[in-house]
């Protein structure tokens, strides 16, 4: 019998950092694998495709979102599965929608849902990558400023 090596997989993620005048923060329930979580809307980036028009694409997608100005990336991370079988490098990106009460979620096998946040709410929620206390710090600061690479490490 030959042994095959497992799988490994890099996957790029682009997510938005879109906020409401109300200083509450649009995020986006999955639920996969028994678990419902919370993220930054967006998604993976398809070969050929610039971060830009992946997050666009995918903003769409999710949210039916047509008009969004896409800015500064403003954090990047990786989570690296335990077994070694995934790695993902997120890129977060300021995003400026059109109509911020204009979102419509387009439900699918993961996405259940889509709604602003309070930092209250944000702090109680499971969020992933779990980088909540690093957020809530950029949030405080209105994420005006690019904050390189953020460190995480896998928790279950």
């Amino acid at each position: 019998m030959v042994k095959t090596k497992k799988m490994k997989n890099i996957r790029i993620r682009v997510a938005a950092i879109i906020l409401n005048k109300k200083n509450e923060i649009l995020l986006v329930n999955h639920r996969k694998n028994k678990k419902s979580y919370w993220l930054f809307p967006g998604g993976g980036v398809e070969y050929g495709e610039t971060f830009v028009e992946a997050l666009k694409r995918e903003l769409k997608e999710e949210l039916s979102l047509d008009k969004v100005s896409v800015g500064e990336l403003i954090f990047l991370n990786d989570t690296i599965y335990p077994d070694g079988h995934r790695h993902i490098i997120n890129l977060y990106f300021k995003v400026k929608v059109g109509s911020k009460k204009g979102f419509k979620t387009n439900p699918d096998m993961v996405l259940k849902d889509a709604r602003f946040m309070t930092m209250k709410d944000f702090r109680k929620m499971l969020f992933y990558p779990d980088i909540k206390n690093v957020i809530i710090i950029m949030w405080k600061e209105g994420f005006r400023k690019q904050y390189g690479y953020i460190r995480t490490k896998w928790k279950e």
